[in-house]
């Protein structure tokens, strides 16, 4: 009894080469398509950056005022800066926050700035407190980059800043530290600002 011929598996050098370059293809291609599974995840479990409160961009003054109201906190001052209205609003109820400020440019809301105190916090915990914040938004809306970072001293007054920025489309938002102390006092400002320009 003679047993069948086995079929060859190998291949001689020359069809190994030519055979090569496609298989390596394939593979590059399969690594390709892993990869962009890989990276694109994370942006589709991305949130949208929105006005926050349940706001619209382009709402009118007259909303933003009718909210407020009825939220019972107070209209402390409107004024005009450069082309936009400002109306500057306290008493939101919201930990730490100090005031907003809403800005309208051609009477449709633009931006919110959110301006946070954190009295009797020492600069430790208030540093431990915006890197939560940063954490939180990294998590919503993906990784944001630092775009300000800047200390000094002009006139025996010293300053840090340092800002983070996380874009999407037509649509920002913006977490701003800034401190500031001369002469043995200390002016510390924390604020978000979304911005649909």
């Amino acid at each position: 009894m003679q047993l069948a011929a086995m079929p060859e598996f190998a291949c001689d050098l020359a069809r190994c080469e030519d055979a090569l370059p496609i298989a390596m293809n394939f593979r590059a291609a399969a690594v390709f398509l892993i990869a962009q599974v890989l990276l694109l995840a994370p942006l589709a479990a991305q949130q949208e950056i929105k006005a926050p409160f349940g706001m619209q961009w382009g709402e009118s003054p007259a909303r933003i005022r009718q909210v407020v109201t009825n939220a019972k906190a107070k209209v402390v001052e409107e004024r005009e800066s450069g082309r936009r209205e400002v109306i500057v609003v306290e008493g939101i109820v919201q930990e730490g926050l100090k005031r907003t400020l809403f800005y309208f440019s051609e009477g449709g809301l633009s931006e919110v700035e959110l301006q946070y105190d954190r009295e009797g916090w020492d600069d430790a915990r208030v540093g431990s407190w915006v890197t939560s914040i940063k954490r939180q938004a990294d998590q919503k809306y993906g990784p944001g980059r630092l775009y300000a970072d800047d200390r000094g001293e002009t006139d025996g007054m010293k300053h840090n800043l340092q800002g983070w920025l996380w874009l999407q489309n037509f649509v920002s938002l913006r977490l701003v530290q800034y401190t500031a102390e001369k002469d043995g006092e200390k002016m510390r400002r924390v604020s978000l600002h979304y911005c649909s320009e």
